[in-house]
């Protein structure tokens, strides 16, 4: 990369060619350079975003991965828990089956 001194106000060439801030403003000669310049600062753009949306999807599948947990069931004595009440009836099959559900919600959240 090629710079122009101070005294030319402050001027930076860019891969070769004489392209500085505020080069579009100097008239028809730096035309074509600005317009490169757009065309290289929209492919930069382009590229980053690409990037980030990578990025964005792997720290999904990062957390996916960091927040499964292994499934837990319930044992058979646990299963027969939610299936008799207290005095050791057997409750209404729906009671026994939310109860069940709730068991299973507690152990695996």
């Amino acid at each position: 990369m090629e710079k122009a001194s101070g005294s030319e106000g402050g001027r930076e060439m860019n891969e070769g060619t004489t392209h500085y801030a505020g080069c579009i403003q100097a008239g028809p000669k730096h035309y074509e350079c600005a317009l490169q310049e757009v065309g290289r600062l929209r492919n930069t753009i382009t590229d980053l975003r690409v990037k980030l949306a990578a990025a964005r999807q792997e720290t999904e599948i990062q957390i996916f991965k960091a927040e499964k947990k292994p499934w837990v069931g319930l044992t058979d004595e646990q299963i027969k828990q939610c299936s008799y009440d207290a005095d050791g009836f057997m409750i209404d099959r729906e009671v026994a089956m939310r109860a069940v559900e709730a068991k299973l919600k507690e152990k695996n959240t």
